[in-house]
């Protein structure tokens, strides 16, 4: 599986929210996004239509909007 690293983190944070990150919480978020994501195929496997994994587009967008709205 591929692990997401801190600088993609980083990177992924300011594009999308021009937000920066430190070095030490884009590890942990890093670290936080993977076993996420290792959890989320666990719960796919159960067919629950009404739960979306944690980084879905819908889940992304709405948060955008929630944190575009702060300013």
């Amino acid at each position: 599986m591929a692990r997401l690293t801190p600088d993609t983190v980083k990177a992924l944070a300011r594009e999308l929210y021009e937000y920066d990150f430190s070095d030490e919480a884009a590890a942990a978020v890093a670290h936080m996004i993977g076993a996420m994501a290792s959890y989320t195929r666990r719960l796919e496997t159960l067919d629950l239509p009404g739960l979306q994994p944690p980084f879905g587009y819908p889940t992304l967008i709405s948060e955008a909007t929630r944190i575009a709205g702060r300013k």
